[in-house]
């Protein structure tokens, strides 16, 4: 029990300064992944947390997160581990298979848990097998997943455990086309047209993706089986039928998405049309800017940041339009979306640790 303060010592409540909130326990499995380490790096700034275990994915290697980050040391990883850190949030930056048997074991521990991978990201548990290759073996998880678009969350997230984190691909092309989603012509197709860095392929050692096949290369992958085409489609709300077209491409560079989207609309659109439509939604979006009319983002302007730009041009007298979007695909494509999600969930400044 505790002591009566005596009054000599008591100071004015008026006075006092406030109490610093409790900071919240995290701990993130797979940490030395690529979106692992910009999440770590990302969290050990953040004044709101108590970082008290990082994990690798792997069960035998320990060591640094990164060789820039040499202090924060990644131990192998068991559950038996995880759970002696006593987290109340886990991030999970782990393969799709072992996110969706992890995620409901740190649940029904009482833990909250952000998903980076893409084993809650679909509605439906029958399209599991044919997209990610597993059976989904918690199909009502899938219903109570929060999907973590953070400028489309409107509260949701404060109520959430578990939080399905987007996929990179699907950011960028759903930032830019949501906004307009009440006009597009589900008649014509909708094509999305998008290239990343190799980073997006994370660290897994493929020939595929080694420096002499890159190098000086561009090439399309994935056509007609990607595994964010129907993640797309399902925030879209575009169905079965309607025909989107997505096509990724690998670029011969580290990190950064440029999605260039190809849209019909049902009516003719002007400038200002869809000017507004963009700044009604984005008005207090910290980490998303539309350009005027006419300009095109690049690369450049947001690798290595937590934003988003889009830029338009329409055609044929407003009927259609080229969309371009550009992220970064390990930041807002990954761990820095994560944390404003974080930061919404626990009532932190959404830029907290980002900016």
């Amino acid at each position: 029990m505790n002591e009566p303060v005596p009054v000599a010592d008591r100071v004015d409540a008026a006075a006092a300064p406030v109490a610093a909130a409790p900071k919240k326990r995290v701990a993130i499995v797979g940490a030395t992944g690529y979106s692992g380490a910009e999440l770590t790096a990302i969290m050990a700034r953040h004044h709101g947390v108590d970082l008290v275990a990082l994990f690798s994915s792997s069960s035998t290697a320990r060591g640094p997160v990164t060789p820039a980050l040499p202090k924060l040391i990644a131990e192998p990883f068991t559950f038996e581990a995880l759970i002696a850190a006593r987290p109340e949030v886990v991030f999970l930056c782990t393969p799709n298979e072992v996110s969706a048997e992890l995620a409901p074991k740190l649940l029904d521990a009482g833990m909250t848990v952000i998903d980076l991978s893409g084993a809650f990201r679909l509605e439906e548990p029958s399209m599991y097998p044919t997209w990610y290759g597993f059976e989904h073996e918690n199909p009502k998880l899938l219903g109570e997943a929060v999907y973590g678009l953070t400028e489309y969350c409107n509260g949701e997230l404060k109520k959430a455990r578990l939080v399905a984190n987007p996929g990179c691909y699907p950011t960028s092309i759903l930032l830019a086309l949501r906004p307009l989603n009440f006009a597009i012509d589900r008649e014509q197709p909708v094509i999305c047209d998008s290239k990343s860095g190799v980073s997006g392929a994370g660290k897994k050692a493929d020939v595929n993706f080694s420096f002499a096949e890159l190098f000086g290369n561009f090439k399309a992958y994935g056509v007609g089986n990607h595994r964010h085409e129907p993640e797309i489609r399902q925030q879209l709300h575009l169905g079965d039928r309607a025909p989107l077209v997505f096509v990724a491409h690998l670029l011969p560079v580290h990190r950064g998405i440029l999605s260039t989207i190809h849209v019909g609309f049902t009516h003719a659109m002007s400038e200002q049309q869809i000017t507004d439509a963009y700044a009604r939604v984005y008005e207090n979006a910290p980490f998303v800017r539309v350009l005027p009319a006419g300009q095109l983002p690049e690369l450049k302007n947001v690798v290595n940041t937590p934003r988003a730009e889009i830029g338009f041009q329409l055609l044929q007298g407003g009927r259609r339009a080229v969309i371009v979007s550009v992220i970064d695909n390990l930041l807002k494509g990954a761990a820095s979306q994560a944390v404003q999600n974080f930061n919404r969930m626990f009532d932190f400044a959404e830029t907290e640790a980002l900016i």
